[in-house]
């Protein structure tokens, strides 16, 4: 089954849940786009959407194998300007690069992809952070990825302060983080069990004969990454670090209307209309460049040994500065 074929499909009952069509998977077991698919491979169809957008469809209660949207406008928003703007960029990517040879799509695929992409970029003009000067090696690429579907221990050359290193790790995921690409490693150390390495330097794979078996809550630690600097411990979910801040009022839209970090909770909006913003952190520095980024405008409630910390570094400057 390709990836292609999938998107296809997919899209297709996205199409559908919108214009308010219910679901069926017998019948669509008889339809071109899934004849001869299995239930398995129909129901694997709808958790895609599931996984974007889990409040979006709901069974039909009283008829078995029958699904309908939620509301029918459920995924009027699928293609926001967060969403454009990250299709724009990694289009971008995609042609500087060899990214393109690792995705299954058609010459004609990459047409109409080029073409809407264009497209918007007569009415919208994107503004990012640098990407990091990654010439991708698609041989590189592709070795990891086989080297993570098959679980194999590797030994990658890795550059620290322009020297080389050697390291034996165990790879997860090729991570796609602050615009970008890591690689997610289980390590043996005595202090650390997971690092992030950034792709551009790596600079030699080694193969190895040994298999590893993934530690699932290394797995999720993944998932729940909010920065590069997310340090894994054991139990990790028990160290996390909570961080409450008071954004002035002037500022609260910004907060209000998007998610500087994934753990963004607003606690309370308070009578002078200033708010109470809650994140759960893995370190520190994890958020630092958030709260200097909002200076003056923003106040640290707590942890103190943050607000200390903030304090120095601002203490430091002034006095190296001026």
């Amino acid at each position: 089954m390709s990836t292609t074929n999938q998107t296809a499909r997919v899209l297709e009952l996205i199409k559908r849940f919108n214009n308010g069509q219910k679901i069926s998977i017998e019948a669509l077991s008889n339809e071109d786009l899934w004849f001869g698919k299995s239930e398995k491979t129909i129901r694997r169809d709808l958790d895609v959407i599931k996984e974007y957008f889990p409040d979006s469809y709901e069974l039909v209660k009283g008829e078995k194998g029958c699904y309908k949207a939620i509301t029918k406008n459920a995924f009027d928003n699928f293609i926001n300007a967060e969403f454009m703007s990250l299709m724009v960029q990694m289009f971008n990517l995609a042609n500087k690069s060899d990214l393109f040879d690792n995705f299954d799509l058609s010459e004609d695929d990459k047409k109409i992809l080029e073409s809407k992409i264009k497209d918007a970029k007569k009415y919208y003009e994107f503004k990012n952070k640098p990407f990091e000067n990654f010439k991708s090696d698609n041989v590189l690429l592709k070795e990891l990825e086989s080297k993570i579907k098959h679980q194999k221990y590797i030994n990658i050359q890795y550059e620290i302060n322009e020297k080389i290193n050697k390291f034996e790790v165990k790879p997860y995921k090729i991570v796609f983080i602050n615009e970008n690409f890591y690689l997610a490693c289980e390590i043996e150390h005595e202090i650390l069990e997971f690092a992030m390495y950034r792709l551009s330097k790596i600079k030699s794979i080694e193969d190895t004969s040994k298999t590893f078996h993934k530690n699932i809550e290394i797995e999720d630690f993944i998932k729940d990454m909010q920065t590069p600097f997310s340090i894994y411990r054991r139990d990790y979910k028990k160290h996390l670090i909570t961080v409450v801040l008071e954004v002035d009022k002037s500022k609260a839209f910004y907060f209000e209307s998007k998610k500087y970090l994934k753990s963004q909770e607003i606690l309370e909006k308070k009578d002078n209309g200033n708010l109470l913003i809650k994140y759960k952190i893995t370190q520190e520095m994890e958020i630092e460049e958030l709260i200097k980024k909002w200076i003056p405008f923003i106040k640290i409630i707590k942890p103190l040994s943050l607000k200390e910390k903030i304090v120095n570094d601002l203490r430091n400057y002034l006095l190296n500065n001026i």
